[in-house]
């Protein structure tokens, strides 16, 4: 037994130590790796942006608007004024029917305006970053409604299958690629939470989910107005897939009423009506001006069927719907009643099916639903249609198409290899096509050039695309390009600008952009028929008023004398209270050595305006000058020189006609002061010299002398 124990003990010393248990590596499971699937998809698909600058509508929320650009103190007017107020002031309310309201995202801007200045850098990486959270919020709320029994590969959840469709679509450009589409990705995000909230309420019955929705539906409210239709919404996915009670209906419905609530009050606190009495009028706002019920009704079935065909195949894409991209068609046309019979099939399969709690007709109520405020038919949008009206509604579309590919399809192709390979071969051809159609259509928004510039190509037949890409060119010219640089770029330009007033003639700012353009050409007639087609559109256009002014100057500068009087009696005509064109068309007179109609314009001054001393000053000049009538010129110019005794022209003036009289005390006075407001002019230190010699002073005579031999001005 000794000896046993013995060689049982030398044999444990002499044993070789246990090796060290091997580390495991960490291998995500189907939900992780599901999940870093669409999370890193979402981000790689936008990262191209991140370099790009602010684009479209930007212009409206972020650089144009000084609520905005004061930062944190611009929060309080963001939160209690039209969104364009910042822009329009006061009168930003009454622009638009309904008025504009949507505080959160320009809270925002005004957040990353205090912290980075204007920086569209950090602005499309926020935008990527609340992508990504709307990514995994809409996967975690549709694993909530879908559950996986771990049958299936694990590509083929319809939780994933219906996410990764969404993220990867490029009809989502608009919003993720554009700064401004803040609002809609806080807007979904909100309500996609709010309804996962409602569906943890109903399936633990804790009360802190019905706050936490009512805190994301308000968000989502004060993102954007169209996140209301998810009242009805969440009752609809309560009923599809939970056995929800009455009272599960009515407790979380009352968090999305207060939530809505919370909204109008502050909005109602900020526009200060409901609705406002604005008639727009402007077609550019209102693509529908002059159609009759019928035509009108066609016409958005047309643009109905267009949405549904960019959902399945995304090409080509544009931001652009604006009159006349879209026709206006009636019932006699095919692509009215195609559209119209389509979505009367899927209504009314959805609605009877609805209650078999079937998939697609969940699905095509929720596209409906979602997509019920934007479709033109309750309210006026101010334009045919818009990619970006597809970004909540195109998840009904991934739930039908996921739904589709994992539970039905199977029925059809019995052969579980066959079926996965055809699903795998499937989903890669279109991930990969949505992957590079978005990937590349982000390069069209660099910039508002890049934008009107690509997209005008798509939007062959929009007024407004083709105004924008001729006015966005011309803002592009570099002064310091060569000649025939600059000369091409107007010409390229001037082509947009004409195809597009040929079909909206009443575009105001086409005519004004046209008119710059001409004038670079040197094309002075053209500039001023376009000016002033402008001002026979709206009498008061700052723009066309200062271009007509500057313009008119520029031709009498440049001896262009007749161009110049027409430009002048084009402002006299829509601006007849401003003395200054008046004065103007005196002075071309006056250089034309018409003295007569010089006077007779000046006379027609004073008439309306007897104290206006440059009229006073001039009618002082021509008697002494063209008419040698000292008196009368002295007459004048006591008059002028009583009305405004600072006028330099007038002092000088008034110093010329002293010496002339022989009094050259009286005309030193005189000139010294005119000095002071002409202290470069060659003239009146020539004069003051000549009035010091006069008096005998040759020192200060000297002075003035060497002071006017170096003088730059006249």
């Amino acid at each position: 037994m000794t000896k046993n124990k013995k060689s049982s003990r030398t044999a444990f010393v002499s044993a070789k130590p246990p090796a060290p248990p091997e580390k495991k590596r960490w291998r995500p499971n189907a939900y992780q790796l599901q999940l870093l699937i669409l999370l890193a998809l979402s981000a790689l698909l936008y990262l191209n942006t991140i370099p790009g600058d602010y684009a479209l509508d930007d212009g409206l929320f972020i650089t144009d608007n000084a609520v905005t650009k004061n930062g944190i103190s611009g929060i309080k007017d963001i939160i209690t004024k039209d969104a364009f107020y910042g822009v329009f002031g006061d009168s930003a309310k009454d622009l638009l029917p309904g008025g504009r309201y949507r505080p959160l995202s320009q809270v925002m801007f005004a957040l990353e305006y205090e912290a980075f200045g204007l920086n569209p850098h950090i602005g499309h990486f926020i935008n990527i970053l609340f992508y990504v959270l709307l990514i995994f919020i809409v996967f975690k709320t549709l694993r909530l409604l879908f559950r996986d029994d771990g049958e299936k590969p694990w590509y083929l959840s319809i939780p994933f299958l219906a996410t990764v469709l969404f993220a990867a679509h490029p009809l989502h450009t608009e919003v993720v690629a554009n700064i401004k589409g803040r609002d809609e990705l806080l807007s979904m995000g909100g309500a996609m939470t709010a309804l996962f909230m409602s569906l943890k309420y109903t399936e633990l019955k804790k009360w802190k989910y019905l706050l936490f929705s009512f805190m994301a539906f308000f968000i989502a409210m004060i993102s954007k107005e169209n996140s209301v239709t998810f009242i009805a919404v969440i009752p609809l996915t309560l009923f599809v897939f939970t056995k929800s009670k009455l009272k599960d209906y009515v407790f979380t419905t009352a968090p999305l009423l207060l939530g809505f609530i919370f909204y109008f009050l502050l909005r109602y606190n900020a526009l200060g009506f409901i609705t406002n009495n604005v008639q727009d009028t402007e077609l550019l706002n209102n693509p529908f001006i002059g159609v009759d019920f019928a035509h009108k009704l066609a016409t958005l079935f047309y643009t109905w069927g267009k949405y549904i065909m960019l959902i399945v195949f995304p090409h080509p894409l544009t931001h652009d719907y604006y009159p006349f991209q879209i026709p206006i068609i009636g019932f006699g046309d095919i692509r009215a009643i195609l559209p119209l019979i389509t979505y009367m099939v899927l209504g009314g399969y959805a609605l009877f099916m609805i209650f078999k709690k079937a998939v697609p007709a969940y699905g095509i109520l929720f596209f409906l639903f979602t997509f019920s405020i934007s479709s033109n038919l309750v309210f006026n949008i101010g334009t045919f249609m818009n990619e970006r009206f597809m970004f909540a509604p195109l998840l009904g579309f991934t739930i039908i198409a996921a739904w589709f590919i994992s539970i039905k399809l199977p029925t059809f192709i019995k052969k579980k290899d066959t079926y996965t390979t055809l699903v795998k071969a499937i989903l890669i051809i279109i991930l990969l096509g949505y992957s590079v159609k978005t990937f590349t259509r982000n390069f069209a928004w660099k910039d508002t050039l890049t934008l009107y510039t690509t997209d005008v190509k798509t939007s062959v037949n929009s007024a407004k695309c083709n105004v924008a890409a001729g006015e966005m060119i011309i803002k592009s010219i570099d002064e310091k390009a060569p000649a025939d640089v600059k000369k091409q770029k107007y010409n390229e330009a001037m082509a947009y600008l004409d195809k597009g007033l040929k079909m909206y003639p009443q575009f105001k700012s086409g005519w004004v952009y046209m008119g710059y353009a001409q004038r670079a050409m040197n094309d002075y007639k053209s500039s001023r028929e376009s000016f002033e087609k402008v001002l026979k559109l709206m009498p008061t256009d700052a723009d066309a008023i200062k271009a007509l002014d500057f313009d008119s100057h520029e031709c009498f500068k440049n001896g262009n004398t007749k161009q110049a009087i027409l430009n002048v009696e084009t402002l006299i005509k829509y601006v007849p209270d401003n003395l200054q064109y008046y004065y103007l068309k005196a002075e071309i007179y006056e250089n034309l050595a018409m003295p007569d109609s010089c006077v007779s314009i000046l006379n027609h001054i004073l008439v309306i305006n007897p104290k206006y001393d440059k009229a006073l000053n001039k009618l002082g000049e021509i008697y002494g000058r063209d008419y040698n009538d000292l008196a009368k010129s002295m007459e004048y110019l006591n008059k002028a020189y009583a009305v405004n005794p600072q006028n330099p022209d007038v002092l000088k003036n008034l110093g010329t006609a002293s010496g002339l009289k022989g009094k050259y005390d009286e005309a030193l006075k005189y000139l010294l002061e005119a000095e002071k407001g002409l202290s470069d002019s060659k003239e009146v230190l020539s004069k003051i010299a000549i009035s010091y010699q006069n008096l005998g002073d040759t020192k200060k005579a000297s002075e003035y002398i060497q002071k006017a031999n170096n003088a730059k001005g006249k």
